[in-house]
């Protein structure tokens, strides 16, 4: 399942509102590089070795690059590390649809992590209880 949200996106001293795709079927949370470019410069680390990494459509990339920041949904402040993909389509054919791709991806190790569940008919929902500590 995926669902479409605007989230803030906290990097150091800067702040910015992006939109995310929710995506039950993504294993990984990503940025697009253009735009984390844009919103924040090049601060970010590079992994010792590169990783590879699948689309929802099948098509592998090379990922290299990561960042800590701190995701915003519905209130909520959720710091998580967020790979940088310098191969990030905008768009992708799946099952002969077009899929518009946003700025960030938030993959399942992301929502597992902080009780995120998706909801056909309410969108991304928050288990509270999971997010006080």
């Amino acid at each position: 399942m995926r669902v479409l949200k605007s989230v803030t996106v906290r990097f150091m001293d800067e702040e910015v509102t992006c939109s995310a795709l929710f995506d039950s079927g993504s294993g990984v949370t990503v940025f697009r590089r253009d735009f984390f470019e844009e919103a924040f410069g090049a601060a970010w680390s590079k992994l010792s070795k590169p990783l590879k990494l699948f689309w929802i459509n099948g098509d592998s990339i090379m990922v290299d690059k990561y960042v800590q920041v701190v995701l915003v949904i519905d209130g909520f402040e959720l710091p998580e590390t967020v790979f940088i993909v310098d191969e990030f389509v905008k768009e992708v054919k799946v099952q002969g649809k077009i899929i518009k791709l946003p700025d960030l991806v938030v993959g399942s190790g992301t929502m597992d992590k902080y009780g995120i569940t998706l909801d056909p008919k309410e969108g991304v929902k928050l288990a509270g209880a999971t997010l006080l500590l």
